[in-house]
């Protein structure tokens, strides 16, 4: 009988990997404790897991060797940065009024420009309103 951390130790994986194995089902296991895992299973199962864990990291072995000669050869480059097209909208023509409200209830007022501001009041309560 193993805990989480003995047998992800004995097998030099992390205990993440351990958990998901035994959420999965590949490891069986009885819970002892709130964070303690009592793994019961027998060589088989155990066979097998190692196997799989030796397959990956194999696999990333090969990975990092292919990205790595990749590399040198020049074949690969770093990734852009995609660029975002910036668009300027100018507003050709200024607004003349105010609207609050949707539908049958919209309210509306004027607005005043002078210069690059514009006065105008709430059409419902009357506040004073500056519009750039």
């Amino acid at each position: 009988m193993l805990s989480v951390r003995q047998l992800a130790r004995q097998l030099g994986c992390s205990r993440e990997m351990v958990r998901k194995a035994l959420v999965n089902g590949t490891l069986k296991a009885r819970k002892v404790h709130a964070k303690l895992w009592a793994i019961e299973t027998d060589q088989h199962d155990l066979a097998f897991f190692k196997a799989r864990l030796e397959h990956l990291k194999e696999v990333r072995r090969h990975r990092s060797l292919l990205m790595k000669t990749l590399w040198e050869i020049g074949k690969l480059r770093p990734r852009r940065r995609k660029q975002v097209p910036t668009v300027v909208v100018e507003r050709l023509k200024r607004p003349s009024l105010i609207s609050v409200g949707q539908g049958l209830g919209a309210r509306t007022m004027p607005i005043s420009w002078q210069g690059n501001e514009g006065l105008a009041a709430c059409p419902v309560c009357g506040t004073a309103l500056k519009v750039r």
